[in-house]
């Protein structure tokens, strides 16, 4: 009896609930990361040289390997997925013996990436799900055999590479894929590499840098405003009532983000997804600024949890002192400054103290890892020389939460 009425009372508030009129997301789907749209704005450039050296390997046996690269929301992943589902419909279309292994390296967690990523490219060629206990070469030949025996081509898309390359000991399948021991097998395999970073390819061992030696790079350039408000408008049809919306906010959330976000379209998907979503919590029936302003703060403080949690032991903690200083003076932070509440924090926590030089080659590489999202310049001081001052680009209180963060992980 009480098991009914918790029934009835269920369905009868999710019955009121359902019926809102104020229900502005129509299809949440196009917000979603894994959304390929029919068409891609602003990537013909980019799109016409990836596909002119497919077609040259699907359909003349030649063609490059592919490195594509730019900063994070420039429409690479985007790419990379309509690629998957692009060649393969292509194919077997047109009975073509061609497979496509698209593999995202951000979502590797095991410790042998070479095994992971031999075993995916062997399910994609198979078409089933191998289980544990096949040992890595033995995977490697069977993919080889596979391949060779049924006259198959094979196209490896391997996105955010930098994500599991840069140790140089995790490189070694890019040499086990490119090494010339049979030219059969060459002219059968393509990759198609993705980066944020345009000196991946440098970086790499000689003898993987020199078999990459007539690899095309192709650069994603960020988004700018223009492109932004187009893709947004876009989205918003698909996903939003119709008028819930203004045009002046769609131009607002695309100003921001192409000015604060580097031209990041995920971001901008994004504060556009969670503007809807609070909008919709306050039983609004159209979005407005304070919505948007919400949405952006949600956003900060979501990439500045993502970013840390890249960082070591010593990085979060040289972040914690200058987060420390920043919320302290409400401006920017000089080094000095900053190796002073470094060295406080590193006493307090018992943790070895390391010079200036180390923190400094540290700061860089977090001032790397953050983008525009660390604001840095030199002042000069007169007779004293110059100084660093530098401040990470949030609102206080997102940085208090993240320094409350911080605080508990070291």
């Amino acid at each position: 009896m009480i098991t009914n009425s918790i029934i009835d009372y269920f369905l009868a508030d999710f019955e009121k609930i359902s019926n809102k009129n104020n229900n502005i997301i129509i299809d949440g789907r196009y917000f979603e990361e894994d959304f390929v749209p029919y068409e891609i704005k602003f990537r013909d450039k980019e799109k016409e040289i990836i596909l002119s050296n497919i077609n040259l390997f699907l359909n003349r046996n030649t063609g490059s390997n592919l490195f594509l690269y730019g900063t994070t929301g420039t429409g690479k992943t985007l790419i990379a997925r309509y690629l998957n589902k692009g060649i393969s419909f292509y194919s077997a279309k047109n009975k073509l013996k061609v497979k496509v292994a698209y593999i995202n390296c951000k979502q590797i967690l095991s410790d042998d990436i070479d095994y992971y990523i031999f075993k995916r490219i062997y399910e994609e060629l198979v078409n089933i799900n191998i289980k544990s206990g096949f040992r890595k070469n033995d995977i490697y030949e069977n993919i080889y055999k596979f391949i060779i025996n049924n006259d198959y081509k094979l196209i490896i898309i391997l996105d955010e590479v930098d994500n599991i390359f840069r140790k140089s000991e995790n490189t070694e399948i890019l040499y086990l894929l490119l090494r010339n021991y049979d030219i059969n097998f060459l002219n059968r395999i393509r990759l198609i590499l993705i980066s944020n970073s345009p000196s991946f390819i440098s970086q790499l061992d000689q003898r993987i840098k020199s078999s990459f030696s007539s690899i095309i790079q192709v650069r994603f350039s960020p988004y700018n405003y223009y492109e932004l408000r187009e893709i947004l408008k876009d989205r918003a049809i698909k996903a939003l009532k119709p008028g819930s919306i203004s045009e002046e906010d769609i131009n607002y959330i695309s100003a921001r983000v192409s000015k604060e976000f580097s031209g990041d379209a995920r971001i901008a998907i994004n504060v556009l997804r969670l503007s809807a979503t609070i909008a919709y919590n306050k039983n609004k029936e159209k979005i407005d600024r304070e919505d948007i302003d919400e949405a952006f703060s949600s956003v900060d403080l979501n990439i500045l949890e993502s970013i840390i949690s890249t960082l070591n032991k010593t990085q979060k903690l040289i972040l914690l002192a200058l987060i420390k200083e920043q919320i302290k003076n409400e401006d920017f932070v000089t080094f000095n400054n900053l190796y002073e509440e470094y060295v406080n924090l590193s006493n307090n926590f018992g943790i070895s103290i390391l010079d200036k030089t180390v923190v400094y080659k540290n700061l860089k590489k977090i001032e790397s890892i953050f983008g525009e999202l660390i604001e840095s310049k030199i002042i000069s001081n007169g007779k004293k020389g110059v100084n660093k001052v530098l401040k990470i680009i949030s609102d206080v209180d997102n940085l208090k939460k993240i320094y409350e963060k911080i605080k508990n992980d070291i």
